[in-house]
């Protein structure tokens, strides 16, 4: 029995749906997300497989949602969609007394890419998104299309029978979408460790530019998320006069005013932060914007400031 914590939309749909038909599994339907109905229908349906993105368990753990509920029956949850911080899936994997948690990465354009499998330690499914998947190849590599080596980080490249042919009908796409050998432009930044497992550490357009030194945001969101006064953050760039870009940081706190902008710029210079990756400006904010599967929507925060 599959149970599916993200609306049946996309990767989600495609993958946990094909993946119950093909099995000949149970599908379990929830009607829409919530901590409460998400406790209430693995009680009631016994699902043994947990499709889910991390934003989904987070908001789970938030409530205590996972103390009282009953996950004996969960053999496996995948956790997918977005970067996923190492401590969430280690929380998870400790509640499962019968089952594992992986990790995947992958697109609507690319199914399954990459996985962690049921067999790796805890150290490597909670840090990376595992290796590719049988009959599919990843790359990454720097702008100049260069390949990169252990440890370094650049664009991940993929290819394979997991693919797809590309975009209907349009060829401006496709020719930004794949390079001349037909490796796939994911725009997703990551690194590979000497065995080849990938983590994920951002996307390449989500980069601030602050005055020649790009950085990537995601390590300042994941340190926020973890404060207090904080239930989820994200950081895009505006535009500055003098530094190219600044960032200013979206935070939705976790009750109460929330943190202004000097305590958390404390809070992360605590955390061994450079002053370059402190954000300028704080934007408290009573909800993030989500799509169906609890990614925030940085284009609609860049609305917000009057930057595209």
């Amino acid at each position: 029995m599959l149970l599916a914590a993200a609306p049946f939309t996309h990767l989600f749909g495609l993958y946990s749906i094909h993946l119950a038909l093909c099995a000949g599994a149970g599908m379990a339907l929830l009607p829409a997300f919530s901590p409460p109905d998400l406790m209430a229908t693995i009680a009631a349906a016994r699902p043994t497989a947990l499709f889910a993105g991390p934003a989904h368990i987070a908001a789970c753990l938030a409530t205590d949602g996972f103390q009282d509920c009953d996950l004996s029956s969960l053999r496996l949850a995948v956790l997918s969609g977005a970067a996923c911080p190492p401590e969430l899936l280690r929380a998870l994997d400790g509640m499962l007394a019968n089952g594992r948690v992986v990790q995947l990465w992958g697109m609507t354009e690319t199914q399954a890419g990459l996985y962690t499998r049921l067999d790796d330690p805890l150290a490597v499914a909670a840090a990376s998104a595992g290796r590719p998947s049988p009959g599919s190849e990843v790359r990454i590599v720097d702008p100049d299309g260069d390949l990169l080596g252990p440890g370094e980080q650049g664009e991940l490249q993929v290819r394979g029978c997991m693919l797809f042919p590309g975009y209907f009908k349009n060829d401006d796409a496709n020719r930004l979408a794949f390079t001349a050998d037909r490796w796939f432009r994911t725009g997703d930044l990551a690194r590979a460790d000497a065995a080849g497992n990938v983590s994920i550490t951002g996307r390449i357009k989500d980069l601030i530019n602050r005055g020649g030194i790009k950085y990537n945001p995601l390590e300042i969101e994941e340190l926020l998320d973890r404060h207090p006064k904080i239930r989820q953050s994200a950081i895009v760039a505006i535009a500055d006069e003098t530094l190219g870009e600044r960032a200013v940081c979206f935070a939705e706190p976790a009750g109460g005013a929330g943190p202004d902008l000097a305590e958390i710029c404390a809070y992360l210079t605590a955390a061994g932060v450079a002053k370059f990756k402190l954000p300028e400006r704080l934007e408290l904010i009573d909800e993030l914007p989500l799509t169906p599967t609890r990614k925030v929507i940085k284009s609609a925060l860049r609305a917000r400031l009057g930057s595209s």
